[in-house]
């Protein structure tokens, strides 16, 4: 009850900091603004397409990037394992959920036997998830999770849990760079979208937290920055709010896209007194973890495990087996540049 409790409390305290009025959509209902014109990748096999197998569609909310090629080898080779065809297919931009919809809305004049889907947006994608259900489709969640219970299996991590360890982790981070207890410092929280429930859980945990790791002179800035998927203007919008908030000492970076945009600005900036945590290996972490003057630390995923454990679950459902669990946590690993390479 008292976990409970806190997390309620926590929402609350994030409505509160996201000033948001009664007015406003709902946290997870966001509109999301895509920045450019809709784009997108058509189903392709991923796996050698046998007669007499089963068809199992992979629906994604990114396509692309490193993250979500190592979804697609643990789909590739899941499929291998179970025996099925695999067809992959999915927006460009998170938060593209009415793409990704129409996506959906294709399997119907295709042999469907099965859906594995990375929802675009967590509210949003429940009626298509309902439908797939109910037209007797298995479904199986990577990476994020509905706001229903429209799905027979999940696999992904726990997000709560992720969010206050990378909590923990900043607040260690800023010790380390040398902030006192005593000294005032903002934190900044930089995510892609408030409409995926993984990235406003992730949000929710470390408001949620941040007070029982860090000393009261600490703060969470209230406002967030959202890029709502833009990776070449999210360089810029923190950019500009670093240099417009005083005292800024660390960046909390709620997805893969928010991460690399951060660590890329602060580089550019040269602000080796900024800390930096985040989520996955992106390039620009990568980078950043290379040239070691910079103090980045982020949790990652078993994205492999998701997309692998998601198809074997999917076949299984489709040829009539009930998983036997329905939400998997896939765990994280929290690393730095000391230890990104084991």
């Amino acid at each position: 009850m008292k976990k409970i409790f806190t997390l309620l409390l926590a929402a609350f305290m994030l409505l509160a900091l996201s000033g948001c009025g009664d007015s406003k959509p709902q946290q997870g209902s966001v509109q999301q603004k895509v920045m450019s014109s809709s784009s997108k990748q058509e189903f392709e096999p991923v796996t050698e397409v046998k007669e007499g197998r089963k068809n199992v569609y992979a629906v994604l909310k990114v396509i692309k990037g490193a993250y979500w090629q190592e979804v697609v080898r643990g789909l590739k080779e899941g499929g291998e394992a179970a025996n099925v065809n695999v067809y992959v297919g999915g927006v460009m931009k998170d938060g593209d959920w009415e793409l990704q919809r129409d996506m959906l809305k294709e399997l119907s004049g295709k042999k469907v036997d099965a859906v594995v889907l990375a929802p675009a947006d967590s509210v949003n994608m429940t009626d298509s998830a309902k439908q797939l259900r109910e037209q007797k489709l298995p479904v199986a969640l990577v990476d994020t999770m509905l706001s229903s219970n429209d799905y027979d299996a999940a696999f992904m991590t726990n997000n709560l849990e992720a969010g206050e360890a990378v909590c923990k982790k900043m607040v260690e981070q800023l010790k380390a760079n040398g902030v006192k207890e005593t000294d005032k410092a903002n934190v900044l929280i930089h995510l892609s979208t408030l409409a995926s429930r993984t990235i406003s859980d992730r949000a929710e945990s470390v408001v949620a937290n941040w007070a029982h790791y860090a000393p009261v002179n600490w703060k969470l800035v209230p406002e967030y920055v959202i890029d709502y998927g833009d990776a070449t203007g999210a360089v810029q919008l923190i950019t500009d709010r670093i240099k417009n908030t005083p005292d800024v000492k660390g960046v909390i970076s709620c997805n893969n896209s928010s991460t690399n945009a951060t660590v890329e600005a602060i580089m550019q900036a040269g602000r080796k007194d900024i800390a930096i945590t985040g989520f996955d290996l992106g390039k620009k972490t990568v980078a950043g973890f290379e040239d070691g003057n910079y103090n980045i630390a982020v949790a990652v995923q078993n994205q492999y495990k998701m997309g692998y454990d998601a198809v074997m679950a999917a076949a299984a459902a489709a040829n009539g087996s009930k998983p036997a669990v329905k939400d998997t946590n896939t765990g994280i690993k929290l690393v730095d540049k000391t230890n990104y390479k084991k």
